[in-house]
């Protein structure tokens, strides 16, 4: 029979181990963005396109024209965001190695500001590496004050190293609210 000091010792224990294992498991949950979205940029896989960078020159770069890829648009808010958020074009034929302008279209439909990022995704995924973004406003976070709207351009291009197995991929952007961001900067700064 297991007396009443040792049952709690045994309590403690098995509390102080789910503790410890709850707070290793957030620990996990939290590392995964950061290391899928590493993941993702090794590999190509998993639908993020290539930010050219300060080095790249688009410039040099030889249009493919022999032959032309179909590039479908799509957007959308997430949680209920009350936003409009859409493509202005649904999609467009263009050459490897050109580059192209495309917008999108918000509008913030509630009675408070509302700062977001857009967050992209190329499929398919194979292709993804191929797609480069020139310039996006999905760089940066997004400040809508209640009522605005606005086009927000996204500047790119497929490069001609893509494989020619595919003729259409889709450009899609989930747009995130991301809470307290503008609060906890006005909290800092004061």
């Amino acid at each position: 029979m297991a007396t009443k000091s040792g049952v709690k010792l045994s309590n403690k224990r098995t509390v102080v181990w789910l503790l410890g294992l709850t707070v290793a498991m957030f620990g996990f949950g939290y590392a995964l963005v950061p290391l899928y979205d590493l993941f993702c940029e090794i590999t190509g896989i998993g639908g993020k396109p290539t930010i050219a960078s300060s080095q790249a020159s688009p410039n040099n770069l030889e249009i493919d024209a022999s032959r032309s890829l179909t590039i479908e648009f799509t957007g959308n808010s997430t949680n209920g965001m009350p936003l409009q958020f859409y493509s202005t074009v649904p999609k467009t034929r263009v050459k490897p190695g050109e580059i192209h302008e495309v917008a999108y279209y918000v509008k913030n439909t509630s009675n408070r500001d509302i700062t977001g990022q857009a967050v992209p995704s190329v499929t398919p995924m194979q292709v993804a590496q191929h797609f480069v973004k020139l310039e996006c406003f999905c760089f940066e976070q997004q400040l809508l004050p209640a009522g605005e709207e606005r086009e927000m351009m996204v500047r790119f291009y497929v490069d001609p190293k893509a494989s020619d197995k595919y003729s259409t991929i889709t450009l899609s952007y989930s747009f995130f609210e991301m809470k307290n961001t503008m609060d906890s900067m006005a909290h800092t700064q004061h």
